[in-house]
């Protein structure tokens, strides 16, 4: 007998409630044992649902059943998530969770308390939702050193930028679009600001580089900047503009970032629009592997707990520590980075003076650099691409830049090579 507790029955809860409600009978037969749903936790009531037979408000009922061998915990937050992980994992339970919070801030701690439990605590769904990831990392890559992730992680911002494009909306426009369709908060922050990529980028680079990550030392740089005019600039010279959680692993350190990046649209990460995530991972031995799906919503990301659920059928003994538990990253800033540099810029009577501002741009940045001309929409708009510098040297070539012709720079992206 293998019976399951949900503690929290919101959209992710209630997903995970749907599949096993739908696969309890195949589940039992593959493993030859009644494995079963009993109990969705929620400070909601649930008397009229389908999900009646299964509700408690009451979380002793749930901690105090001897009969529950796994607990789900799909609320949001930190601190009760927390505390229920812990609880569980200390009375010998099996805890699976799709919270990133939980998972980007106390993981370590969890992690070590399953071990002396002799249980798992696992976590597929906090980075990337739907999309098979942590799993893959930990066992199918494992072979490989690997040291570059590159992911587009919220499906919220992509929906944003996405439409932002496609339909020529401003920022504000294209958010209230998606808090209409359910894709964003009404209080957006974690999303567009970079807070919730920030989580799940630092979750994946500890379990790629076996070096816990701390999530708050993820630079961060959100979408609200970002105008329809960037887009059809990227546009025009071959680029797409993308939410980029990014990392990489090198002998001084880890440099990790989520911002705003124009993406080539030979790159794969250019074509993943929507609601859609993908992951980007660099191996030694494999190369570049990318990850696509769903990255949020309610069954793709319960499908995801669900496997976390089978995986603990399929071996619930005691598994090894994984790295990042014992060993901290260092997390630098790497001055010598080279890259290209978008700037937008804003300047009066640009028609008159495209010749010099070409001219300003080779001088100033390089014969790689390139003049990208003013936008459509605003003849006081324009916008430019460097050649490869550090940001020290784009800082100062930028300050030259701008001495030479008069103009202003309004706004500034990196360029993935």
């Amino acid at each position: 007998m293998f019976k399951i507790a949900i503690l929290g029955g919101g959209v992710v809860g209630s997903g995970v409630a749907d599949i096993l409600i739908d696969k309890s009978k195949a589940l039992s037969e593959r493993f030859n044992k009644d494995i079963s749903l009993k109990y969705v936790l929620d400070i909601r009531d649930m008397t009229g649902t389908k999900y009646e037979p299964y509700y408690t408000n009451d979380k002793e009922v749930v901690f105090g059943d001897d009969e529950i061998k796994l607990i789900v915990v799909t609320i949001g937050g930190l601190d009760l998530a927390a505390d229920f992980c812990r609880r569980a994992l200390k009375s010998g339970r099996h805890v699976v969770t799709s919270n990133k919070e939980v998972v980007a801030a106390v993981g370590c701690e969890l992690t070590l308390l399953a071990d002396e439990n002799n249980v798992r605590f696992l976590y597929e769904a906090s980075a990337g939702g739907g999309i098979p990831i942590i799993r893959p990392l930990n066992l199918c890559l494992a072979s490989n050193d690997i040291y570059e992730i590159n992911g587009i992680l919220n499906g919220t911002t992509n929906y944003i930028l996405t439409c932002m494009y496609q339909d020529r909306l401003s920022f504000d426009v294209a958010l209230k679009n998606a808090q209409a369709a359910g894709y964003a908060e009404a209080n957006p922050s974690a999303d567009v600001d970079g807070f919730d990529a920030a989580r799940k980028i630092a979750i994946l680079s500890s379990i790629s580089y076996n070096k816990f990550v701390d999530y708050k030392d993820v630079k961060c740089m959100g979408i609200r900047d970002v105008i329809y005019d960037d887009h059809e600039f990227a546009a025009g010279a071959g680029y797409a503009i993308k939410l980029i959680a990014g990392s990489r692993n090198t002998d001084k350190g880890v440099t990790i970032s989520v911002e705003p990046k124009l993406v080539p649209k030979t790159n794969m990460l250019a074509a993943v629009n929507s609601v859609y995530n993908a992951v980007l991972v660099k191996g030694s031995y494999t190369g570049d592997t990318l990850m696509y799906g769903q990255g949020a919503g309610k069954h793709p990301t319960a499908s995801a707990v669900v496997g976390d659920i089978i995986d603990v059928l399929t071996d619930a003994c005691k598994q090894s520590i994984p790295g990042f538990v014992n060993s901290n990253a260092v997390v630098i800033e790497d001055k010598e980075e080279t890259s290209k540099y978008y700037v937008r810029i804003s300047i009066e009577n640009h028609d008159n003076e495209s010749d010099e501002l070409k001219a300003a741009t080779v001088k100033c940045f390089g014969n790689g650099a390139s003049f990208l001309g003013a936008s459509l929409s605003n003849n006081n708009i324009a916008a430019l691409i460097t050649d490869m510098c550090t940001a020290e040297e784009f800082d100062k070539k930028l300050s030259d830049f701008c001495d030479i012709t008069g103009a202003k720079a309004e706004y500034k992206l990196k360029v993935i090579n």
